[in-house]
């Protein structure tokens, strides 16, 4: 048979509980401490979508699952993302040492030498950026400098679309060159080289 206790008695038995534990904060750190699940991947490859259209297709070599009070993807050795517009050509590519996804935010987080390049030959470089898959952006509050054709702009802030089809600077740095007559009869400087850009993987689309 179950006994109840008093309240009173309860109380008591509750408040030596907290004295006793009172000096030892190892303890009362082991009490607390909230259990982190990590599962771990190698030669990750992803696809997004947004109502049944291939929007991208990642690769990475190693990737970990955190569950924790806020759940996340980490790619801690590199990531690569090719980017597909709704006919299912590439239209950009996204490659940075280190990306972070929050699922239930439907963001990603790169950081450390991040590289985007579209197929026009423009190519941005900065240290950290968003790309919010809702909406279809990309945008950062670090130094961007982005290299067009045939040109270089430097600016802090930064927002695009993730097609790289137009974008905006919070604060331009430096003065633009404005293209005259000459240079714009001139041919067209070939596309810049992206920094770091890592073999594009050969993707096998459903038809």
């Amino acid at each position: 048979m179950m006994m109840k206790l008093p309240s009173i008695v309860l109380g008591a038995l509750l408040a030596l509980l907290a004295i006793g534990c009172e000096n030892n904060p190892q303890e009362i750190s082991s009490l607390s401490r909230k259990v982190v699940e990590v599962e771990e991947g190698k030669n990750i490859k992803g696809i997004f979508s947004q109502s049944g259209n291939l929007k991208a297709y990642l690769s990475a070599p190693l990737m970990r699952r955190v569950k924790a009070d806020t759940q996340y993807v980490e790619f801690p050795a590199s990531i690569h993302v090719d980017f597909y517009n709704e006919t299912r050509q590439l239209e950009n590519v996204v490659s940075a040492k280190y990306a972070r996804y929050f699922e239930n935010m439907g963001k990603v987080f790169l950081r450390d030498s991040v590289v985007v390049y579209n197929m026009t030959g423009d190519t941005l470089y900065c240290k950290t950026l968003w790309w919010d898959q809702n909406q279809a952006i990309f945008y950062s509050d670090d130094s961007v400098t982005v290299q067009t054709i045939p040109r270089q702009l430097k600016g802090v802030g930064f927002w695009a679309k993730s097609d790289f089809s137009k974008y905006t600077f919070k604060e331009v740095v430096g003065s633009l060159p404005i293209p005259d007559q000459t240079e714009s009869a001139a041919a067209p400087a070939p596309p810049i080289a992206p920094i770091s850009a890592q073999p594009k993987p050969q993707v096998i689309l459903p038809q």
